[in-house]
């Protein structure tokens, strides 16, 4: 079976900055993405829970799996749509089976 390199995107969030960030990585040429909406976790800014009834403390998390060169201008171009808000991003190996979807 063969398989093919690319790159794992995973961009936390809160929820009112998801729709700049999707829009970011449709024009930067991402194929997809995936939503996981209610992302809980602790970090720099404290507790992050679904208990919050505002978007503003509501994480998702944001996946697109793409090329290289995808994932540097999503990583570039995440960083100004970050500041003064929660977020991080990560990026690492992985394989799939379908080099034509990403």
């Amino acid at each position: 079976m063969q398989l093919y390199r690319k790159k794992r995107i995973e961009i936390i969030v809160e929820a009112a900055r998801a729709r700049a960030i999707i829009e970011m990585i449709g024009a930067v040429g991402a194929k997809g993405y995936t939503i996981v909406p209610n992302v809980s976790g602790k970090g720099n800014r404290g507790i992050r829970d679904e208990a919050h009834l505002s978007d503003v403390f509501r994480n998702v998390m944001i996946i697109v799996v793409a090329a290289e060169e995808i994932m540097r201008r999503i990583v570039e171009q995440s960083q100004p749509l970050l500041e003064n808000y929660a977020g991080i991003v990560v990026v690492s190996d992985v394989e799939v089976i379908r080099d034509e979807h990403f």
